[in-house]
Protein backbone atom coordinates (compact mmCIF):
# COMPACT_ATOMS: atom_id res chain seq x y z
CA UNK A 1 0.00 0.00 0.00
CA UNK A 2 1.05 3.41 -0.90
CA UNK A 3 2.30 5.77 1.82
CA UNK A 4 -1.03 7.94 2.50
CA UNK A 5 -1.11 10.81 4.53
CA UNK A 6 -4.52 12.74 5.51
CA UNK A 7 -4.49 16.32 5.60
CA UNK A 8 -6.90 19.43 5.57
CA UNK A 9 -7.33 20.90 1.54
CA UNK A 10 -5.17 23.54 0.58
CA UNK A 11 -6.67 25.99 -1.83
CA UNK A 12 -4.81 24.40 -5.12
CA UNK A 13 -6.28 21.18 -4.31
CA UNK A 14 -10.05 22.28 -5.40
CA UNK A 15 -9.47 21.68 -8.88
CA UNK A 16 -7.82 18.26 -8.48
CA UNK A 17 -10.87 17.26 -5.97
CA UNK A 18 -13.49 18.38 -8.30
CA UNK A 19 -11.94 16.10 -11.18
CA UNK A 20 -11.36 13.44 -8.55
CA UNK A 21 -15.06 13.60 -7.76
CA UNK A 22 -15.97 13.60 -11.89
CA UNK A 23 -14.29 10.13 -11.96
CA UNK A 24 -14.76 8.65 -8.58
CA UNK A 25 -19.01 8.16 -8.94
CA UNK A 26 -20.10 5.35 -11.17
CA UNK A 27 -21.64 7.07 -14.85
CA UNK A 28 -25.31 6.84 -14.40
CA UNK A 29 -27.05 9.38 -16.74
CA UNK A 30 -29.91 11.82 -14.55
CA UNK A 31 -28.25 10.34 -10.93
CA UNK A 32 -25.28 11.61 -10.15
CA UNK A 33 -24.35 15.29 -10.20
CA UNK A 34 -20.69 15.82 -9.61
CA UNK A 35 -19.74 19.19 -7.47
CA UNK A 36 -18.26 22.01 -9.32
CA UNK A 37 -14.88 23.75 -8.27
CA UNK A 38 -16.49 26.59 -7.22
CA UNK A 39 -18.19 24.32 -4.11
CA UNK A 40 -15.38 22.93 -3.16
CA UNK A 41 -13.84 26.38 -2.36
CA UNK A 42 -16.95 27.67 -0.10
CA UNK A 43 -16.69 24.25 1.48
CA UNK A 44 -13.46 24.96 2.54
CA UNK A 45 -14.26 27.88 4.64
CA UNK A 46 -17.60 26.38 6.07
CA UNK A 47 -16.66 22.42 6.21
CA UNK A 48 -14.20 19.70 7.34
CA UNK A 49 -12.22 19.11 4.09
CA UNK A 50 -9.40 16.64 3.67
CA UNK A 51 -7.93 14.70 1.48
CA UNK A 52 -5.62 11.49 1.35
CA UNK A 53 -2.58 13.03 -0.41
CA UNK A 54 -0.34 9.87 -1.80
CA UNK A 55 3.27 10.33 -1.02
CA UNK A 56 5.66 11.44 -4.00
CA UNK A 57 6.32 8.53 -6.17
CA UNK A 58 4.12 6.06 -4.90
CA UNK A 59 1.49 7.34 -6.90
CA UNK A 60 -1.10 4.24 -8.83
CA UNK A 61 -2.80 7.25 -10.25
CA UNK A 62 -2.94 7.24 -14.16
CA UNK A 63 -2.74 10.75 -14.35
CA UNK A 64 0.73 12.34 -12.22
CA UNK A 65 -1.31 13.67 -9.39
CA UNK A 66 -1.36 12.78 -5.65
CA UNK A 67 -4.61 13.10 -4.09
CA UNK A 68 -6.42 10.11 -3.90
CA UNK A 69 -9.46 10.59 -2.05
CA UNK A 70 -11.69 13.13 0.05
CA UNK A 71 -13.84 13.85 2.15
CA UNK A 72 -16.75 16.72 3.10
CA UNK A 73 -18.59 17.46 5.82
CA UNK A 74 -20.02 20.57 7.19
CA UNK A 75 -22.57 21.77 10.41
CA UNK A 76 -26.37 21.21 9.98
CA UNK A 77 -28.17 23.57 11.46
CA UNK A 78 -29.25 21.18 14.39
CA UNK A 79 -25.59 21.20 15.86
CA UNK A 80 -24.49 17.74 13.78
CA UNK A 81 -22.16 17.61 11.15
CA UNK A 82 -23.34 15.90 8.20
CA UNK A 83 -20.75 13.64 5.80
CA UNK A 84 -21.74 14.35 2.47
CA UNK A 85 -19.22 12.82 0.58
CA UNK A 86 -16.02 10.33 0.48
CA UNK A 87 -14.37 9.61 -2.49
CA UNK A 88 -12.10 7.59 -3.58
CA UNK A 89 -10.15 8.02 -7.22
CA UNK A 90 -10.80 4.31 -8.78
CA UNK A 91 -6.76 2.99 -8.88
CA UNK A 92 -6.65 3.64 -5.35
CA UNK A 93 -9.63 1.78 -4.06
CA UNK A 94 -9.61 -1.02 -1.68
CA UNK A 95 -6.75 0.05 0.34
CA UNK A 96 -8.28 1.68 3.18
CA UNK A 97 -8.08 5.21 1.81
CA UNK A 98 -12.22 6.28 2.34
CA UNK A 99 -11.95 3.97 5.95
CA UNK A 100 -8.70 6.32 7.14
CA UNK A 101 -10.38 9.45 5.49
CA UNK A 102 -13.51 8.84 7.61
CA UNK A 103 -11.69 7.95 10.80
CA UNK A 104 -9.91 11.20 10.51
CA UNK A 105 -13.06 13.40 10.21
CA UNK A 106 -14.77 11.12 12.91
CA UNK A 107 -11.63 11.94 15.16
CA UNK A 108 -12.15 16.20 14.87
CA UNK A 109 -16.08 15.81 15.44
CA UNK A 110 -17.22 17.26 18.23
CA UNK A 111 -20.83 16.80 17.61
CA UNK A 112 -22.95 13.86 16.03
CA UNK A 113 -22.21 13.08 12.83
CA UNK A 114 -24.95 11.78 9.51
CA UNK A 115 -25.25 10.61 6.01
CA UNK A 116 -27.10 8.89 4.40
CA UNK A 117 -26.49 5.70 2.19
CA UNK A 118 -28.32 3.65 0.17
CA UNK A 119 -29.94 0.89 1.99
CA UNK A 120 -28.77 -1.71 -0.43
CA UNK A 121 -25.51 -0.73 -0.39
CA UNK A 122 -24.42 -3.42 1.97
CA UNK A 123 -21.21 -3.12 1.67
CA UNK A 124 -21.39 0.72 2.67
CA UNK A 125 -24.08 0.28 5.03
CA UNK A 126 -20.96 -2.79 6.69
CA UNK A 127 -18.45 -0.13 6.63
CA UNK A 128 -20.37 2.87 8.18
CA UNK A 129 -21.79 0.10 10.88
CA UNK A 130 -17.87 -1.03 11.87
CA UNK A 131 -17.36 3.21 12.25
CA UNK A 132 -19.55 3.35 14.77
CA UNK A 133 -22.55 4.19 13.07
CA UNK A 134 -26.17 3.09 13.41
CA UNK A 135 -29.06 3.82 11.08
CA UNK A 136 -30.93 7.18 12.71
CA UNK A 137 -34.12 6.93 9.92
CA UNK A 138 -35.04 4.77 6.66
CA UNK A 139 -36.34 7.22 4.52
CA UNK A 140 -38.84 6.07 1.28
CA UNK A 141 -38.22 8.23 -1.45
CA UNK A 142 -35.20 10.03 -0.68
CA UNK A 143 -34.35 11.50 -3.62
CA UNK A 144 -36.89 9.64 -6.11
CA UNK A 145 -39.52 7.54 -5.66
CA UNK A 146 -37.34 4.72 -5.92
CA UNK A 147 -34.36 6.18 -4.20
CA UNK A 148 -34.75 5.13 -0.53
CA UNK A 149 -32.03 6.04 1.96
CA UNK A 150 -30.86 5.44 5.59
CA UNK A 151 -29.95 8.87 7.31
CA UNK A 152 -27.05 7.04 9.93
CA UNK A 153 -25.45 8.68 12.88
CA UNK A 154 -22.06 8.61 14.69
CA UNK A 155 -21.65 10.03 18.17
CA UNK A 156 -18.75 9.62 20.30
Amino acid sequence: MPSVTIEPAKTTDYLQIAALDRCAWPVIPDVFIPDGEHIWRVWSDTATLLVARLAEGASPLRESKDIAGALVQFPTKQGELFLHKVMVHPDCRGIGIGTQLMKAALAQANSAVLLTVDPNNKPAVHLYEQLGFTVREHIRGFYRPHEDRFVMMYSK
